[in-house]
């Protein structure tokens, strides 16, 4: 370049203009990159690496995510399975109690077994309920205690049931006499 030319970038005061400054970047990295070829085609990949495998991570953390909540559902499910199915066997062997003190008429006795089942067994509720008039004979909150059953319930019920309504699951089950059924045995829990 001839020191007495003007610079292409230069006005005509010799102030390089806004334009003139871009056109010199422009043509400096249009040189830097036909000088530079590997070092660009390398950086494009590494550009493209970067976007890729950021895109494929926020895809499989979108993934894992759905897996996780899909096997805490299912575990949670099974849980609450496990400890219906253990809390009906817990009251079928606990109507035999029940029977027994019926038969001798020891209501002082099922107290002390509805107390101790109710804390051992997780149970909300635990109510004893004469078949035939449908009152409630025992029961761990004593508010109910001589009052008609307000529940609905199948009476005529011969053998162990669950019911689930409203997040409250109804173990049913009915205790037997020599002869006739004495009386219904019903555990309330609570799902959360």
């Amino acid at each position: 370049m001839n020191t007495g030319e003007k610079n292409n970038f230069e006005d005509t005061d010799g102030v390089i203009t806004q334009k003139g400054k871009q056109n010199q970047f422009r043509h400096k990295l249009i040189a830097f990159l036909k000088n530079n070829k590997a070092a660009t085609v390398l950086s494009i990949l590494l550009i493209i690496a970067v976007v890729w495998f950021t895109i494929k991570l926020r895809y499989n953390e979108r993934i894992f995510n759905n897996e996780k909540e899909q096997l805490v559902n299912q575990y949670e499910f099974t849980i609450d399975s496990l400890q219906i199915k253990h809390l009906k066997f817990a009251t079928e062997v606990f109507s035999w109690s029940v029977r027994s003190e019926l038969l001798r008429n020891n209501a002082e006795n099922l107290n002390q077994l509805l107390s101790v089942f109710v804390k051992e067994s997780g149970a909300d509720l635990v109510q004893i309920v004469n078949s035939e008039d449908k009152m409630v004979l025992l029961s761990s909150d004593k508010k109910f205690e001589g009052a008609s059953y307000a529940g609905l319930l199948n009476f005529e019920l011969n053998d162990t049931a669950i019911l689930e309504e409203e997040g409250v699951v109804k173990i049913i089950t009915p205790v037997m006499g020599f002869n006739n059924k004495i009386g219904i045995l019903i555990v309330e829990i609570r799902k959360d």
